[in-house]
């Protein structure tokens, strides 16, 4: 039986974003890497002396994972601005196993999928919200730059692109909107169809439904407090509506030759065609799907982006 809390969720969000599990001989390891870009920020008024609340902000997580773990765990930062929490097991201990157990066989933050239990619905709400703000600590970014064309700010989690982690943005999804309340306005996927070639894929999310998540990093929670308080104040009648699964096209996309690429598609998607950032979702697993036809239309991410 797998135990599971908010303090362990946290840690299941932490490795599932950026995470890998390192078994050699006796040594049991690890590792989270932090990328710089998604610890800097920028907001509208305040400002920071970052390198420092971001040490601080990664001693209060180390802090908070020593008490879960009861082990050694290091803080290692590279010249390149990345970090990374470095966990050490001495023995196959029941935590060890534990964690094993909840994130099955995969080892690496490319292959991981959430864990079932984050998808019961008599989990508490706490846990779920705790998992998505481990994720978010480490692979989502608040900036201005993330706008949407209206103005709004945004903010992105990160799904680095592997061919066998594609299905994770839409679980993501899935526990954000029908577990959480909390919507998506779309994913941008790292597909040739969608302008992005193999890029990150990118859920985005309006800023102000994203204060019921938010960030451990004090600098990046001022961030997301100061431009969701700038977004009620600018669109105070503004609704924030869940993706509805289906959208209607208004454009079809050429075709593109690395839409049968084996290295980088997983089966579901290679050699199919797609014309819009649903048809992905679907694809992969969504079950969403409107009690009305919705004929809005998204505009492809790069496009909605507002220029600096």
């Amino acid at each position: 039986m797998d135990y599971f809390d908010a303090d362990v969720a946290y840690l299941v969000g932490l490795i599932v974003a950026r995470g890998q599990l390192i078994e050699q001989g006796e040594e049991r390891r690890i590792l989270v890497e932090f990328p710089g870009s998604t610890l800097q920020v920028e907001g509208t008024h305040s400002a920071f002396d970052q390198p420092t609340e971001i040490k601080l902000g990664l001693v209060d997580i180390a802090w908070r994972l020593r008490n879960l773990l009861e082990t050694d765990i290091d803080i290692i930062s590279s010249t390149h601005g990345n970090h990374t929490l470095l966990v050490h097991f001495h023995r196959n201990n029941m935590i060890w196993r534990n964690l094993r157990l909840i994130l099955g066989s995969a080892t690496h933050f490319g292959t991981f999928t959430l864990p079932n239990v984050l998808f019961d619905r008599d989990t508490p709400l706490e846990w779920k919200h705790e998992f998505l703000r481990g994720f978010a600590d480490v692979a989502g970014n608040i900036r201005r730059a993330n706008r949407y064309v209206d103005g709004r700010n945004r903010v992105r989690l990160d799904v680095l692109n592997y061919k066998d982690n594609w299905k994770l943005p839409v679980q993501l999804c899935e526990l954000l909107q029908d577990h959480l309340s909390i919507p998506v306005q779309l994913i941008a996927w790292g597909h040739p169809n969608m302008g992005r070639d193999f890029r990150e894929h990118q859920l985005n999310i309006f800023a102000v439904p994203f204060r019921k998540i938010g960030f451990t990093f004090r600098h990046k929670q001022i961030v997301l407090e100061e431009l969701a308080q700038e977004d009620e104040k600018n669109f105070p009648n503004a609704q924030y509506m869940p993706c509805p699964g289906e959208r209607a096209l208004r454009r079809t996309k050429e075709s593109d030759e690395r839409e049968a690429d084996t290295l980088h598609l997983p089966p579901k998607l290679c050699g199919k065609h797609f014309d819009a950032y649903w048809q992905i979702c679907r694809q992969l697993g969504c079950r969403k799907r409107p009690a009305v036809q919705d004929i809005s239309y998204e505009e492809d991410v790069e496009q909605e982006v507002i220029p600096e």
